[in-house]
């Protein structure tokens, strides 16, 4: 995640292709589920958007290990998995709308106090199975059924953007585990007519400006965080807490 800071905005710079936690998607309605591209052979259009996997800390071992760099190194804090962490990427981006007076410290502290307060989980949602037909391939018999994960949108921000949670199986135990996406349409990029109507090339980067009209965007974000399991309602609680701290 790269960023500077000018007027007093956070301009975010991001490569114009597919990498890491960055997928550039399309889709007709933007409650439809958006089908990744090759930025390098399609044009970007009115139907392209960044969803960008957000996450909000990293292990101090990590950036000890220099596998990612956080400029939030002051103070740690215990994740609900007992390692030692620092604030992260959307952490550092509400630490530095703070601090460039986007959002208040009262803003952040009435957002630890609600999320204190949270007793429902997205997490807590029970996974459904439907049982269709019965048919048979080469020769074999099978019992078909369908496991309804829903995708959650909250598309009450501020500039277009919308926020995603994507309620997923476990991979390696019981229950769901809600994925959290900010995904970003092509018009909410300032520099988005410098791309429209024709592929990436190596050196393309997009920029999403935060300023006074949309950083409560970051707030949303890490209500949903808080909401979307008590590991991570434990998390954001800590994030919080220390950022107010450095």
């Amino acid at each position: 995640m790269e960023y500077q800071i000018k007027d007093k905005n956070i301009l975010l710079t991001i490569p114009a292709t597919n990498a890491g936690k960055f997928r550039f998607k399309k889709r007709k309605n933007r409650l439809d589920f958006g089908e990744t591209f090759s930025t390098r052979e399609c044009f970007f259009d009115d139907d392209t958007y960044l969803e960008w996997q957000i996450g909000y800390d990293i292990p101090v071992k990590d950036v000890e290990d220099g596998k990612g760099e956080t400029k939030l190194t002051q103070k740690h804090f215990i994740g609900s998995n007992g390692k030692r962490k620092y604030p992260y990427e959307l952490s550092e981006l509400l630490y530095t709308a703070i601090e460039q007076g986007l959002i208040t410290k009262k803003d952040a502290k009435d957002l630890c106090d609600e999320v204190r307060k949270y007793k429902n989980f997205i997490d807590d949602k029970s996974i459904s199975v439907e049982h269709h037909a019965k048919l048979t391939i080469n020769g074999m018999n099978f019992e078909e059924t369908s496991i309804k994960l829903p995708t959650l949108f909250m598309v009450e921000t501020l500039d277009h953007t919308q926020i995603e949670i994507s309620i997923q199986k476990q991979q390696y135990a019981s229950g769901v585990q809600p994925m959290i996406y900010f995904c970003i349409p092509i018009e909410s990029f300032s520099n988005s007519s410098d791309i429209m109507g024709r592929s990436s090339v190596a050196k393309d980067k997009l920029v999403y400006a935060i300023n006074k009209n949309n950083a409560l965007n970051l707030i949303y974000l890490m209500k949903i965080f808080g909401m979307a399991s008590k590991r991570h309602n434990h998390d954001v609680i800590q994030i919080v807490q220390t950022i107010l701290e450095i």
